[in-house]
């Protein structure tokens, strides 16, 4: 990766959410776009440092994670019924910022990704997801043998907060993004720290060894290198195509029955999981 420049930092503050809440230092993004003139250059050069070092410095790894109720449901006593939202300091998150942008770049210039893997990336959105399904299915009808179509739905639980970073790091080294890079991705990773936040109580800070922040930007995009093989891999049965949106993959298949599909897509789902 070349140097990072002090129009990609200038881009990455102006595009913050200025009322979006601060991490744990306090320091909001109205406040960095306020002062952007005088510590724009100053920030190029930290953030350069950090790349050449592969060292994500420990003061932007921590965070306040704050827990949500998910509207609408029945139990609130269950832990599935939260959603936990990490709060960065905002100075790294606009590092973030720039890194997520030259890996999507990237995936996108040298096809680093899967076709079918939208969510995250320029012109993929779930309207693109949904069209690529729908054309599919339309595709297997009008073949004129009356072939019959289904679909396996699957959503990996807790996703963010479950990824292994070994095989997150070794993916994207499978997918010849440069060693140095590569680096400074395992050290944003770990160790993070976090503060817990729920219903007026907070914890003390306490260390994260899997997952990734969900409320980073570079979250998404690493999230898609992840889940590359996976897409790859459902899809390679015959009259089989895959879909994914982040997390949620959509396993479509074509036959002359119904019992037909569904051996295949137990097939693909044995083949992929078990």
């Amino acid at each position: 990766m070349p140097p990072i420049t002090t129009r990609e930092i200038e881009e990455a503050i102006e595009e913050a959410a200025p009322l979006k809440a601060p991490g744990p230092d306090g320091i909001t993004n109205k406040a960095l776009q306020i002062a952007s003139p005088w510590i724009k250059h100053h920030l190029t050069k930290i953030f350069n440092q950090s790349l050449t070092l592969g060292y994500y410095p420990e003061h932007f790894r921590q965070s306040t994670t704050v827990v949500l109720r998910k509207p609408g449901k029945d139990n609130y006593t269950v832990p599935k019924a939260y959603r936990p939202i990490a709060l960065l300091n905002t100075t790294g998150k606009i590092m973030e910022a720039v890194i997520a942008k030259r890996l999507s770049y990237l995936a996108e210039t040298h096809n680093l990704l899967p076709d079918t893997h939208m969510g995250g990336r320029k012109l993929r959105s779930t309207e693109h997801a949904l069209h690529l399904i729908i054309d599919k299915i339309y595709d297997a009808w009008n073949t004129g043998q009356g072939k019959v179509a289904s679909l396996l739905l699957l959503d990996v639980s807790g996703a963010f907060d479950n990824i292994s970073h070994a095989r997150l790091l070794h993916n994207l080294r499978k997918r010849k993004i440069d060693e140095r890079t590569v680096k400074w991705i395992g050290s944003f990773l770990r160790p993070r720290f976090t503060t817990l936040s729920i219903d007026g109580f907070t914890s003390e800070p306490y260390k994260l060894e899997t997952g990734e922040p969900q409320g980073s930007n570079l979250s998404p995009i690493l999230y898609l290198f992840y889940n590359a093989d996976l897409i790859e891999k459902c899809g390679e049965l015959d009259d089989t195509a895959t879909t994914g949106f982040i997390d949620d993959v959509a396993i479509l298949t074509w036959a002359d029955s119904t019992k037909e599909t569904c051996k295949k897509l137990q097939e693909a789902y044995m083949g992929t999981f078990v």
